[in-house]
Parts: structure tokens; sequence; C-alpha cells
């Protein structure tokens, strides 16, 4: 009986286990940003549903590093517009087109000292478009 119990015992674990392995990564790694997520902008509607955010990581690498990604939170698995903007001064790197989850990354570097700011955009399949900017975000 506790010889059964142990291999009942481990064939959860080993389960659990598989399951946590092949989980996709919800960091950096999983989006193509290197560097650590510093924040998250919501981009909601005007009832107050959210239907994207925008992932913010930063890096010291090359003069420190931002790189930014806009999840969408509506309309996961449907090809819809997206898109997602990093702005450093007057330098810009931009990504948009039809998405299914996520549009992005884009990275800018020799961002440390600065300030950044970011804005993206989620539309329905039908067109209809939410959009929001934050200004001077992360200066330093």
């Amino acid at each position: 009986m506790r010889r059964s119990l142990i291999a009942v015992a481990s064939l959860i674990v080993g389960i659990a286990g598989m399951g946590l392995a092949t989980a996709p990564a919800a960091g950096a790694a999983g989006y193509g940003c290197g560097g650590s997520l510093i924040d998250q902008y919501n981009i909601k509607d005007s009832a107050g549903s959210t239907w994207g955010t925008i992932n913010l990581y930063y890096s010291t690498a090359n003069g420190g590093t931002n790189c930014a990604v806009n999840v969408t939170k509506k309309y996961v698995g449907t090809p819809h517009h997206m898109e997602v903007h990093l702005f450093q001064g007057s330098r810009v790197k931009n990504d948009n087109g039809t998405y299914s989850q996520y549009a992005g990354p884009v990275s800018l570097t020799g961002t440390d000292g600065d300030c950044i700011s970011v804005s993206g955009e989620v539309d329905d399949p039908a067109g209809n478009s939410v959009a929001a900017g934050w200004s001077d975000v992360h200066c330093g």
C-alpha cells in the first residue's frame, strides 16, 4: 500500500513538473525583450475595460535598453490591428500590424539618463480602436 502511495505521489509530482516546464514564459523572454519588467500600462476603453497592456522592460545593456510589447487582453487568438510605440526624444521605434496576441517587441538603446514615453493601440476585428499613451515615464 505504501509503495502504491509513493508511486501515485511521484506520478502527480512528475505531471505537475511537466506542466511547469512546458508553460510559456510570461516574462521578458516570452516577448523577445531582455531585462526586467519595470512597468505595465493598461489600454482601457471609456467603460474601463482593458483591451491591452503595454509591458515595459529595462536592461543596463548598451547604455540602457528599454523594450516594450503591447499584449492584447481582448480578442486573444483573433487577428486584429495592434500597435506599440516607444519614444526617447525624437527617436521612435514602433510596430503595428495584424496580430492575435501581441505587437512588438520594440527597443531603444542608449536610454540611461533619459526619459522614455510609450503608447499603444488595440482595435476590435471591426476596426474600432482604443489607444493610450504615457509621456516621460522612467526618467533617469
